[in-house]
């Protein structure tokens, strides 16, 4: 099959290496009590000041943290809640509960990276598997407590470090790229002397539709501002291992309102860049129309430039074509689809003849076979624990068979 290119606007360049993270950001020798040192720390004095991916939604780790509750038995709470209601963070959940039995087998194999802060020490790389120990049963974790050198240093790491790994979101790009570049500003005014406020980072969020999809937040700014822009670019670039273009394109997923942020978590950055031009009243709508429909990059955008045109006929026009072409769009099946009907429904005679089969077969051959059958026990055994697992997220306690399936049962 043919594969499809991705448009040409959203092609970008890879990120570092993980040996160009280690070249960039040497570790510095540790100093002062436990600094260095391997601790089986327990989890419940652990804490948290923020998560390099979604964990729970961002106003409630601030909650927590304005709380003064922002510890792993905290978060793991509230984010069993928040998947009570959006299939993200049950995805978030149902992950976490896969590395706990991985934990539960095996241990926690790598120790969480640690700060010493105020008489605290805050995780800052670790964060799921702290709270899948939680949810493993277990009390304490491997900790190593580690120097942080500055705020930006340690951000530009994080986020380096975080945003090479495939299953960190566009928004989570985003939004670290967003933290990263508040602090290198700051650093870069400190070092001019400019006034702290307002940030330019700042300006270019805050810049939208007035901007036709091209602000970088310095239209009208003083030529010191514009050049404390640049600047804060090239250091951010250079620390990330960003292209100038994959800069803007993840800085301006931030503009986007918090409905559809909310909305469009598990979307891409090309399904979600078009959207961020529109105004803020009426992102969630069509992000939320992209997310329904699987629209592809391409066709988000078609969608966000009608919308931009402010006519509302054309967009509910829009939005029914699309409709009707994804109702009609032959799509392979999902992966998980076989899963439904892993197992026969007739499976008691076809043991039963298996059973037979197997009486009359060499010695060699019987082997083969039976070594077979053990794999396959194990992943139904597997199955079921997924399953299982499954059930409980969403307080399912099973049908009560129908009485012609009692009748395929052995009797």
């Amino acid at each position: 099959m043919q594969r499809v290119a991705r448009p040409k606007q959203f092609q970008q360049r890879n990120m570092l290496q993980r040996s160009d993270v280690e070249a960039l950001f040497p570790e510095v020798p540790p100093s002062g009590r436990d600094a260095g040192q391997l601790i089986d720390f327990p989890i419940a004095e652990l804490w948290l000041d923020d998560q390099p991916r979604q964990i729970v939604p961002d106003q409630v780790l601030q909650k927590l943290i304005a709380d003064g509750r922002a510890r792993p038995p905290a978060l793991l709470e509230e984010l069993k809640t928040a998947a009570s209601t959006h299939p993200y963070y049950r995805s978030v959940l149902q992950g976490l509960n896969d590395l706990a039995r991985t934990i539960e087998a095996e241990g926690v194999l790598e120790p969480l990276l640690v700060v010493a802060l105020d008489g605290r020490y805050v995780v800052r790389d670790g964060h799921r598997r702290t709270l899948a120990s939680l949810i493993a049963g277990r009390d304490t974790v491997p900790i190593r407590v580690i120097d942080e050198p500055s705020d930006v240093r340690a951000a530009a790491r994080q986020l380096v470090v975080n945003i090479q790994r495939e299953d960190l979101t566009a928004l989570e790009k985003g939004r670290w790229l967003l933290r990263l570049a508040r602090l290198v500003e700051g650093e870069v005014r400190r070092e001019r002397g400019a006034p702290e406020e307002p940030l330019v980072v700042d300006a270019l969020v805050a810049a939208g539709a007035e901007t036709d999809d091209a602000g970088d937040g310095t239209h009208g700014a003083s030529a010191e501002e514009r050049e404390i822009a640049a600047e804060v670019r090239r250091r951010v670039c250079g620390m990330a291992g960003l292209s100038e273009r994959h800069y803007y394109n993840l800085m301006y997923l931030n503009r986007l309102s918090p409905e559809a942020r909310e909305a469009g978590m598990l979307l891409s950055e090309g399904q979600l860049r078009p959207v961020t031009t529109l105004p803020r009243e009426e992102q969630a709508e069509i992000v939320r129309f992209i997310a329904q429909r699987g629209l592809t990059s391409r066709e988000a955008s078609s969608l966000a430039q009608v919308a931009r045109s402010g006519d509302r006929d054309a967009v509910r026009r829009v939005m029914a074509r699309l409709a009707r072409e994804d109702a009609g769009r032959q799509r392979a099946s999902v992966s998980w689809e076989p899963l439904l009907h892993a197992l026969p429904r007739d499976l008691w005679p076809r043991c039963a003849a298996l059973r037979a089969e197997l009486g009359a077969l060499s010695d060699e051959l019987r082997s083969v076979r039976l070594k077979a059958m053990w794999e396959q026990r194990r992943l139904a055994e597997e199955l079921i624990r997924q399953f299982d697992d499954i059930f409980a997220l969403y307080g399912y306690a099973g049908a009560t068979p129908s009485d012609a399936e009692r009748q395929e049962g052995p009797v």
